[in-house]
């Protein structure tokens, strides 16, 4: 018996020696095989047409749907000038005259939100702060 034999065999007899046992590696090398045969780099590659127009509809829907809600938890009874309600009533009217602008707005409105969510965690608490001074002194 030789050591080829001891190996595990998978359905098609292939020893599974050197063959990737996830499917991230088998996407992977899927995607370089793609590359080689095509000669393009992987990020040369453009989306296809359908999972481009899956992913704007879902993005419309979307922001769609992010305004909906925000219109539906608006004050019940605010001034003229309340700013939540100017907003509310420019984002209503802003999905009625351009959903594209409108998508793309939310959009970075989004990044944005992020962004100021991820510098909060990155600053030290003003308890850090407050200790690190007391410890100098």
């Amino acid at each position: 018996m030789t050591e080829s034999d001891d190996a595990p065999r998978s359905r098609h007899g292939a020893a599974r020696r050197g063959v990737p046992t996830t499917q991230a590696s088998v996407l992977a090398q899927l995607n370089r095989h793609i590359a080689d045969v095509t000669g393009q780099p992987q990020a040369a590659r453009t989306e296809l047409r359908s999972a481009q127009a899956f992913r704007d509809t879902w993005e419309r829907l979307h922001a769609e749907d992010e305004v909906h809600q925000a219109l539906q938890r608006g004050p019940e009874n605010p001034g003229p000038l309340n700013p939540h309600r100017l907003v509310l009533r420019t984002l209503g009217l802003l999905s009625e005259l351009s959903p594209e602008y409108l998508r793309h707005f939310m959009a970075h409105a989004d990044a944005l939100l992020w962004l100021d969510e991820a510098s909060a965690l990155l600053k030290p608490s003003p308890t850090v702060k407050a200790r690190k001074a007391r410890s100098k002194a």
